[in-house]
């Protein structure tokens, strides 16, 4: 499967793989991200919030993640992605239990907002950072199984909350997810995570390939990539919360709802580690394309009426999860390979901005729409559009900048 040069760069890189996969497990990008719809029928039961209000919460989230990612991004090229990560590891460890102590629906929004500033060196920015300059023939692999760690939270931590929550309350469950990260997390990651010598920032360095800020900016191709993947970051954060409320709405139990939300995330490992596998054999728009265009077909089995069988549920979740696996695996790649890595950490947090924008706003509008109307049918037909329509823009990016034709084409 690998050649003998990737072969090479395993058997260098292999402790940071392990120590991204186990960070990004914990990372503010997928515990916040595959929880918050296990909280919302208990918030609800407790306060008498409505959805939409405690959806909210994801998007303050956003929001701070969007007024401190930038800085995050800079960091990780000036100081190399270890440190971030472990000071943000521990910042979020502590945000998540600031969220258990709210009293109020303020201090719900604040709580949220916190954890951004104080974790949002545990987003993808840092660990691909970190496991890109390890590797070069084989990024696109050892980006993927490294991502996978979202996938893997996906399958654990649903039934595992869930039985928190239903045992001890909301509060607990948010204890113990801020437990994790301080206690299991944070030491494994502190052990096996190091920057690339070659990667590894310092002044007198030599610079590294890539496009200055200013090019890359005014590039077109960083602007398609903003508008597909903030859009589709759109759709896929407003149906994976919706995913447990709105089969319990089918009739579906709760535990029973929640193994549904783990099978997303089983979906997100398969899709993570095949776009990988793909990346580094095929041009990165089509691999793109064809995972992105999967859960259009989810989205119209999700929006019949009335009651859905398990095999159909099974089957849209699945292609939702193929498709949010592979998202991050696509950005990162795409990132260095079109951009180079001299100023990553910079551009990728811009594109995650964007991603943010449209993830931040996905749960609450999703909210909104079943507030307004009883039903998430009319927005799920919407993201059904999106998921045709804008995948088909990454196929105007060109050939890979700095490669042969024949590579970029392959």
């Amino acid at each position: 499967m690998l050649d003998r040069r990737g072969r090479h760069e395993f058997r260098l890189g292999w402790p940071a793989v392990l120590a991204g996969l186990i960070g990004v497990m914990f990372g503010i990008s997928a515990l916040p991200f595959y929880t918050l719809g296990l909280f919302v029928r208990p918030l609800a039961e407790t306060f008498g919030w409505s959805r939409e209000a405690i959806q909210w919460g994801f998007t303050m989230q956003m929001l701070g993640m969007l007024a401190i990612a930038w800085a995050y991004g800079l960091l990780t090229d000036r100081w190399g992605a270890r440190r971030v990560a472990l000071l943000s590891q521990a910042g979020l460890g502590l945000g998540f239990f600031a969220v258990a102590a709210v009293q109020s629906l303020p201090q719900w929004y604040a709580a949220w907002f916190l954890v951004a500033l104080l974790g949002a060196g545990t987003s993808p920015i840092t660990w691909t950072r970190g496991v890109a300059g390890w590797f070069d023939a084989a990024r696109g692999t050892a980006l993927g199984l490294m991502l996978a760690g979202t996938g893997i939270t996906a399958v654990i931590a649903p039934p595992l909350v869930t039985a928190i929550v239903e045992a001890q309350g909301w509060r607990a469950g948010y204890m113990a997810i801020g437990a994790g990260v301080l206690l299991l997390a944070l030491p494994l990651v502190a052990l096996l995570f190091r920057d690339a010598p070659a990667s590894t920032p310092s002044r007198a360095e030599t610079p590294k390939p890539g496009m200055s800020r200013r090019a890359a900016f005014a590039s077109r191709n960083f602007w398609v990539m903003l508008i597909v993947f903030f859009l589709v970051t759109f759709a896929v954060s407003g149906i994976i919360p919706a995913l447990v409320p709105l089969l319990v709405d089918r009739g579906f139990a709760p535990a029973e709802a929640a193994l549904f939300a783990s099978l997303v995330g089983a979906a997100v490992i398969a899709g993570r580690i095949v776009a990988g596998i793909l990346l580094d054999r095929f041009w990165a728009p089509a691999v793109a394309a064809a995972f992105l265009f999967l859960p259009a077909a989810s989205c119209l089995l999700l929006a019949l009426g009335g009651a859905v069988s398990p095999g159909v549920v099974g089957l849209a979740v699945i292609l939702v999860g193929l498709a949010a696996g592979a998202e991050f695996d696509i950005v990162a790649y795409m990132v260095s390979r079109y951009f180079g890595m001299l100023h990553y950490g910079l551009v990728y947090s811009q594109l995650m901005m964007g991603m943010l924008v449209g993830g931040g706003f996905g749960p609450p509008i999703f909210g909104r729409v079943f507030d307004q109307t009883g039903s998430y049918t009319p927005i799920l037909l919407a993201a059904a559009v999106i998921f045709l329509v804008a995948p088909l823009l990454l196929l105007t990016l060109g050939r890979y900048p700095g490669v042969k034709p024949e590579a970029a084409a392959a």
